[in-house]
């Protein structure tokens, strides 16, 4: 497993999320808030369900509890969610940045919120994390489209021509 890779992924996911919450400043909270019949509602309830997956992800490769899912509350203002989640997304990048290769083979033993038990090594959490962005950031672009807006480019290629 080429490991640079898997932190090149985590900064494109930061990217990515970065673009898409500068996408959303110019919402309406109405229609940030507005139910479009997706899994999540709408566009704020997508952003603070892949926010929320991304924190309880850290916190699980730290080792830390997390079943307790009040305590990834998400910022009720914009500009604070937004400073929120990058954080959590640095938080990230940097520590990845620090790691070595068996850290990455590392089995990382946690309970999902429901207080079930698992184990899964950290570079499969990692891509999973990854993923689970990207596939709600789609979602995303389609409720800006059902808004009337356009959505931002995300996508991964778009990404590497900019390194």
């Amino acid at each position: 497993m080429d490991f640079g890779s898997l932190v090149l992924q985590l900064r494109y996911s930061a990217w990515a999320t970065r673009r898409v919450l500068d996408s959303v400043e110019d919402l309406h909270p109405e229609e940030s808030a507005r139910d479009l019949g997706n899994s999540y509602g709408g566009v704020r309830g997508t952003l603070n369900h892949i926010y929320q997956a991304d924190a309880i992800w850290f916190d699980r490769l730290m080792g830390a509890p997390t079943g307790n899912l009040a305590a990834y509350a998400p910022e009720a203002d914009l500009a604070g969610f937004k400073t929120q989640w990058l954080a959590v997304l640095d938080r990230y990048v940097s520590w990845a940045e620090g790691l070595g290769a068996q850290d990455w083979d590392r089995i990382a033993a946690y309970r999902n919120v429901k207080g079930d038990p698992f184990e899964t090594p950290v570079w499969q959490i990692v891509l999973h994390l990854v993923n689970h962005a990207s596939y709600h950031r789609g979602q995303v672009t389609t409720l800006l489209r059902q808004l009337g807006r356009a959505p931002a480019g995300t996508d991964l290629i778009t990404f590497y021509k900019g390194l």
